[in-house]
């Protein structure tokens, strides 16, 4: 067992079970391979890891150690590209779900990265999104989606079509405050 960690300017370290640090890898930039912003991992069923690299509106495949494979994603609002990429997770059939949190939606791809579908719209109402920031999918394929500014989580079927949700309050971090209020556009 190990840990994976990503911290948002550019690198992922490894450490093992103990906590104690293994590795560390990644390089900041546009290219591949390189990170601006990483903000999700998710482990595929062939061992593959998979990078939500946020700030150049893509997600990046790496071995476990860190060697490029490829990359799907572009920046805009078109089927596959994101604005703003922010979370990311996989269910038991290998298909990818990946928040688009500007675009206030889920995408969904296969295995290989290819769009299948999107989930969601910009609003307040069920299966509406304002500013998703976290997904996870269960045992069932049912998706979870952390609806920030909504203050719930929606839960949707395989297909995309509401189901229910729950209600809470969020609150941040000081360090996410901080983030948001010195960048106004996020």
């Amino acid at each position: 067992g190990t840990a994976m960690v990503f911290d948002f300017a550019s690198s992922i370290s490894i450490f093992n079970r103990d906590g104690e640090f293994l590795s560390k890898w990644g390089t900041p930039g546009s290219g591949n391979g390189e990170l601006n912003k990483p903000s999700g991992l998710a482990i595929t069923a062939d061992g593959s890891l998979l990078v939500v690299d946020s700030g150049n509106h893509r997600v990046q495949r790496f071995s476990l150690d860190g060697k490029y494979a490829s990359q799907f994603g572009s920046q805009g609002d078109g089927a596959g590209q994101s604005n703003l990429p922010w979370s990311i997770t996989t269910d038991k059939e290998g298909l990818i779900y990946v928040v688009d949190w500007r675009n206030d939606r889920i995408q969904q791809f296969s295995a290989d990265g290819e769009w299948l579908a999107s989930f969601g719209s910009s609003g307040s109402g069920v299966g509406q999104f304002n500013r998703p920031s976290g997904v996870g999918v269960d045992s069932d394929g049912e998706i979870y989606v952390a609806d920030r500014q909504n203050d719930r989580v929606q839960i949707l079927a395989p297909d995309g079509r509401f189901i229910s949700q729950l209600h809470g309050d969020h609150t941040l971090s000081p360090w996410g405050r901080e983030k948001l209020l010195s960048n106004p556009d996020m």
